[in-house]
């Protein structure tokens, strides 16, 4: 493996990380409507003040940037991939500051995108400066794309790679997630994504005849066999699957939580399909979030999330319609999330439509490529641990798998962040990012793309 190149960030460079960030954050991007060519054309007055090459490209006002920059030959390639658009910021009240101020206070970056997904964009925007100011040698083309929409429909995404592939296929993708570390035992673990769960959301519609509300024996409640509907997906206790990544996984944390031997005797027991959930049951009790990330990764999930039935008090509804989101592990298709949601609604006049699908994707965690990004991690964080997972959500990364790209999410932060700092906010109110964690992300972005584009 290539010598690791040193990094060295000034703080008159952190500020303008900082400062990068503020930018983005400022530029409403709220998915929907998104208007995210003006954070684009934004990104591109940055990498064009540097001498960084960088085009705008998409649909008239959803445009994405993509940003390239040459070494000594073309391939191989290596794209830094995050998305622009940001979900609402509701309940504006419970801000601390303004959710598109950008405010500064003490080590924190406050706003809407401040974690999702604009600090993955001013990292990899400020890895790339970096890269060219510095002159770190590499071989090979790095590419930067700001793409639009990730959060609803992936529009921009399926553009790029539609319409423009040549500009943003690579070898290896650097994508969304990593995040912070978490604390299991005396050990700090950093993880990288190498895939994502599948997707299948349904509509249900129940059938019902319609009545006065002040006969409603003569009618037949539409509601009242969604709500059957829904309590029975609710409490549906789905096959678990035992992956031997996720495996692995579990026996890591649970000897951090629960000590060698308590955890050994458990793990002998209870690390099956009928007993995994006695021992999660026991790692709940230390980390919840952590154990239920863990029970999400073993099985087929299903959150019935949406109802709408009913017009007035006095009405008896004849038609309800409902919405299920369903995420599917590997080895799992749409198939098989209609088949077990027609399994719950048996016998209730319940029609079920899956109107959007995505298929697991995932990337193989024994390449060089896993071990130039586990490796830097452990540089720069020494003595961290770092676990391959799939993730229980959904990025983009899935549009460059098909291109036959290997992605990887993982834009670290600071191994002092918790994810009690961070989690928060993402999605919710107050929203924020520390800036030793700019300067980490930074740092391994930059110290990665030698080790990669040998």
């Amino acid at each position: 493996m290539k010598p690791s190149f040193r990094v060295t960030i000034s703080s008159t460079e952190l500020a303008e990380a900082v400062k990068l960030l503020q930018g983005l954050i400022r530029i409403d991007t709220t998915n929907p409507p998104g208007n995210e060519g003006r954070a684009a054309e934004y990104l591109k007055t940055c990498f064009d003040s540097n001498g960084i090459d960088c085009d705008v490209i998409g649909e008239p006002g959803r445009e994405s940037a993509v940003a390239k920059l040459e070494g000594e030959r073309e391939k191989p390639r290596v794209l830094f991939l995050s998305h622009t658009d940001v979900v609402p910021a509701t309940n504006v009240g419970a801000w601390k500051h303004p959710p598109f101020s950008g405010e500064v206070e003490g080590k924190w970056v406050y706003g809407r995108g401040a974690c999702d997904d604009k600090f993955d964009a001013a990292v990899q925007a400020m890895a790339l400066i970096l890269i060219k100011r510095q002159r770190v040698p590499f071989n090979g083309t790095l590419l930067y794309a700001l793409v639009s929409d990730e959060e609803l429909d992936a529009r921009g995404a399926e553009w790029l790679t539609t319409n423009a592939p040549s500009d943003v296929a690579s070898e290896y993708v650097v994508g969304e997630g990593g995040g912070p570390p978490i604390k299991i035992g005396n050990r700090r673990v950093y993880r990288i994504s190498t895939g994502e769960k599948g997707l299948v959301w349904l509509k249900l519609t129940a059938r019902g005849r319609a009545g006065h509300g002040s006969r409603p024996s003569l009618a037949d409640n539409a509601n009242l066999k969604m709500a059957k509907a829904f309590l029975n997906l609710s409490s549906l206790r789905t096959r678990v699957t035992l992956d031997k990544d996720v495996v692995e996984e579990i026996k890591m944390v649970a000897r951090g939580f629960l000590g060698e031997l308590r955890a050994s005797k458990l793990i002998k027991k209870h690390l099956n399909t009928n007993g995994l959930d006695v021992l999660l049951d026991r790692i709940a009790a230390k980390d919840r979030q952590v154990a239920e990330t863990l029970r999400s990764l073993t099985r087929m999930t299903i959150s019935p999330n949406v109802i709408h039935g009913g017009t007035e008090t006095n009405v008896i509804p004849g038609a309800c319609e409902g919405r299920v989101d369903v995420r599917l592990i590997p080895g799992q298709e749409r198939d098989d999330a209609v088949r077990t949601i027609r399994r719950c609604t048996r016998g209730l006049d319940v029609e079920v439509e899956a109107y959007k699908y995505s298929a697991v994707s995932v990337s193989p965690s024994q390449t060089p490529f896993y071990e130039a990004v586990a490796s830097t991690l452990t540089e720069l964080a020494p003595g961290s641990l770092v676990v391959s997972q799939i993730s229980s959500g959904m990025s983009d990364s899935r549009f460059w798998r098909k291109l036959g790209s290997v992605v990887y999410g993982c834009v670290p932060m600071s191994p002092e962040t918790r994810p009690a700092d961070i989690s928060p906010g993402v999605h919710g109110p107050n929203e924020r990012i520390d800036t030793p964690s700019l300067e980490f992300g930074t740092k391994f972005l930059v110290t990665l793309v030698p080790k990669v584009l040998v």
